[in-house]
């Protein structure tokens, strides 16, 4: 067996990752299936704001400064010290509510001076749904820091039920405003379940505040840019081609969920051990083993998966949504920036046990501007939305790209060969991705058989690297 099946072996991790695995598949499952029954219940206009609603509600949540992140990491440090992680969970709660309280109530006053009648529903549903939201979120941090995966995985079901049974219902029975309405009720819904397991009295504390914000703070800088970078191609689209083209592209960008869910699912595993472990090994054993026995992995299995999961798109959606046709091509390409920010999410992880996240906004400052570039070149070269997913390939395999180098060179590997041996994949399967789809367009069962057929052949480079790095040949009983 290889080095990378006997150290998650030896470890438990492959078996947590599968387990925790088939709990998150289930909740992305929910997720999807969320916005794909939105889509086609409210039309691409209507979707499309939902769509800004759901980036506002992202962008939003940086007002916290990156403190949950802080928290993963003092909470994870704290194994076995209940009343260590119960203090830090109090002081973390209590700025989540002082702020994001403060953030609504301005929101709801802002709600008065907007003249449109949709940017008022908008800015009423951010208001509901953004504390909500965000203590939600402190309550799957805590339980994912302090090592709690069972009680974390149920709360994200619950979470997930509550976020497709009630934005679906209400979206059907009262169409758009019955679904942002149904974005807050499910919040409540999992924050009805976090007493007994997560300390909700708040309590600032301001050395443990400082202290989560010290980690946090670039942090948050850093995924606030990671953010416009999500999102730089979608707030063009919505610019130059308006509400449904952008309800369009945002059906395509869904897609690229499957890579960002693997990296989460990986990560709620990996973590609370990286963190624990640096107290008393060295950050560069360390991060040089997660180069090579969890990054390195995520990328050979996910890339040539997702590739084929976007070619039987084609065939869904010609039965079952048609008026979304025109993101099918797209989201054959899109989804591999997917799996170039699952790199990152994971990367990232090893960049704060070296201590080197202030330099993370740097490389992210620099994938967004090309992002914003060929974004805006593409679509004044009239390549479309095609155009705009190959950009953001582009864009998002740099960023991961520098991120994987900033990590080599501070554990002895030589950067420019680790950064190639980690990242061939991707471009290579989204290559054979969007040529397979142009010769073959998977609209019907023989032609996506035939897709999927070429596709295999076109990853067999891939799939062969894969089947070496995981069970290396066998010394000849001869020699």
């Amino acid at each position: 067996m290889s080095p990378v099946g006997r150290h998650w072996l030896q470890k438990g991790r492959l078996g947590r990752i599968l387990v925790y695995g088939s709990s998150r598949s289930i909740v992305e499952a929910m997720l999807g299936v969320r916005g794909v029954l939105l889509a086609s219940i409210l039309g691409p206009e209507a979707f499309g704001i939902w769509a800004l609603f759901r980036l506002t509600t992202i962008y939003g949540s940086f007002a916290g400064l990156g403190l949950l992140r802080g928290l993963e990491l003092e909470v994870a440090k704290a194994w076995g010290d209940i009343q260590r992680r119960q203090a830090w969970g109090r002081t973390a709660a209590g700025c989540i509510f002082i702020v994001f309280g403060i953030m609504s109530g301005l929101t709801c006053i802002a709600s008065l001076f907007v003249e449109e009648a949709w940017q008022r529903q908008l800015l009423l549903a951010v208001a509901a749904g953004l504390l909500l939201e965000r203590l939600a979120a402190y309550g799957l941090t805590f339980m994912r820091a302090s090592g709690s995966l069972s009680h974390f995985a149920l709360m994200e079901l619950v979470q997930a039920s509550a976020q497709l049974v009630a934005t679906v219902t209400l979206g059907y029975l009262f169409g758009l405003n019955g679904a942002l309405f149904g974005f807050s009720a499910a919040c409540l819904v999992g924050l009805l379940v976090l007493p007994g397991r997560v300390p909700l009295r708040p309590e600032l504390h301001l050395s443990r505040l400082k202290s989560m914000l010290a980690v946090g703070l670039p942090l948050s800088l850093n995924s606030l840019l990671a953010a416009m970078l999500a999102t730089v191609d979608r707030l063009v689209v919505a610019a130059w081609l308006g509400l449904e083209a952008l309800g369009q592209y945002a059906f395509a960008v869904s897609v690229a969920s499957i890579g960002g869910a693997a990296a989460l699912v990986v990560q709620t595993v990996v973590f609370p051990d990286m963190y624990r472990r640096l107290e008393r090994e060295g950050a560069q054993n360390i991060t040089r083993e997660h180069l090579e026995r969890t990054i390195r992995p995520f990328v050979l299995i996910l890339a040539p998966s997702v590739g084929a999961v976007a070619l039987v798109l084609g065939l869904v959606v010609t039965l079952v949504l048609p008026r979304y046709q025109a993101a099918v091509q797209p989201a054959a390409v899109f989804v591999f920036t997917g799996i170039a920010q699952g790199v990152v999410s994971l990367a990232v992880m090893a960049v704060v046990a070296a201590g080197r996240q202030r330099f993370l906004p740097l490389f992210t400052v620099a994938a967004l501007v090309v992002n914003a570039l060929l974004a805006t070149g593409t679509l004044a070269l009239g390549f479309g939305m095609v155009g705009l997913a190959t950009g953001a390939v582009v864009a998002r395999v740099c960023y991961a790209g520098g991120i994987v180098l900033l990590i080599a060179r501070g554990t002895g590997a030589r950067p420019l060969a680790t950064a190639f041996a980690i990242l061939w994949p991707i471009p290579w399967c989204a290559g054979a991705s969007f040529v397979i789809f142009s010769l073959v367009s998977p609209r019907d069962f023989a032609s996506c058989g035939i897709a999927l057929v070429g596709y295999l052949v076109a990853v067999s480079p891939v799939l062969i690297t894969l089947a070496r790095a995981l069970c290396p040949p066998r010394p000849s009983s001869l020699t």
